[in-house]
């Protein structure tokens, strides 16, 4: 079990650093559902399929079970603060963001992604005043929508979700509205998304669902409101869907019944996230 562990493990990682799909990583070889499980440590696979799934990829076998070398140690401590800065943000934590911030800008070598992180991190510090748009200049906002779509970013869904979800003011309700058609698009097939990307998909909805409250665009609404509803009821994603309820409700003139959320998610701790709701 151990072994079929770490394989299901590095092949996950081989297909997420190859901005692949489970059907694309498969590729014929073995069938998606049965690959899924061997992703997952339920099932083995032998020699000569992983070998043909790694030739259609253009991997040795030998790189396949390398040690791991330092860009692959920088993946996983950027992975990791790109965690903690999402969890920093939620809570409003300018100590803990400003540390996660240097940290970014100490790894080596700074590629286009810990550039738009360390970028994306200055906005998220700033965004509890209501010049904080005024601390970042032309050329770092028109930096950050070109990070977005550079190739390093777009192979890796997370980490542009959460980018986008953290730096909407950069935007025209136009271009943001575009972007966000294209990712629900690109995300229909919920079921097979992995959980953090299902969290910052929820996250970067509501967002959405606030900027358009903010600039009195409530026709935009209905399409993140029924994307959100159609991920899947899991505890990790209770609070945007409640956010995504209350949010409902605004539209619809229930004040009382938004007023109740409001309470309820301030009792539970999280009055951060309700001083930044629309009222």
């Amino acid at each position: 079990m151990i072994i079929m562990n770490r394989i299901g493990n590095k092949l996950k990682k081989l297909r997420h650093d190859l901005g692949l799909t489970q059907k694309e990583m498969a590729a014929d070889v073995i069938s998606v559902s049965f690959y899924s499980k061997v992703e997952r440590g339920f099932h083995d696979i032998g020699a000569e399929e992983l070998i043909q799934i790694l030739e259609k990829h253009g991997v040795s076998f030998q790189e396949f079970f390398a040690e791991p070398k330092k860009n692959d140690l920088n993946t996983k401590k950027l992975n990791a603060l790109v965690n903690d800065l999402v969890k920093a943000a939620n809570e409003d934590n300018d100590i803990e963001i400003t540390n996660i911030t240097n940290q970014l800008m100490q790894i080596e070598p700074q590629t286009s992604v810990t550039e738009s992180l360390v970028l994306q991190a200055k906005v998220i510090s700033s965004t509890h005043s209501k010049d904080s748009l005024k601390k970042l200049s032309n050329t770092e906002k028109k930096k950050i929508k070109q990070l977005v779509f550079q190739k390093d970013i777009d192979e890796n869904g997370y980490l542009r979700i959460v980018l986008i979800s953290n730096v909407m003011e950069i935007y025209t309700i136009d271009e943001l509205t575009f972007l966000i058609k294209s990712i629900i698009r690109r995300y229909q097939d919920v079921a097979k998304l992995e959980k953090e990307v299902l969290i910052a998909l929820s996250v970067l909805m509501v967002n959405y669902i606030d900027f358009c409250l903010q600039q009195n665009k409530i026709n935009l609404c209905k399409e993140p409101l029924n994307y959100l509803k159609k991920l899947p009821c899991i505890v990790e994603l209770a609070l945007t869907k409640i956010l995504g309820k209350y949010y409902e409700d605004i539209i619809e003139g229930k004040k009382e019944e938004a007023d109740k959320i409001k309470k309820v998610l301030t009792i539970s701790g999280y009055k951060a996230n309700v001083e930044r709701m629309k009222r």
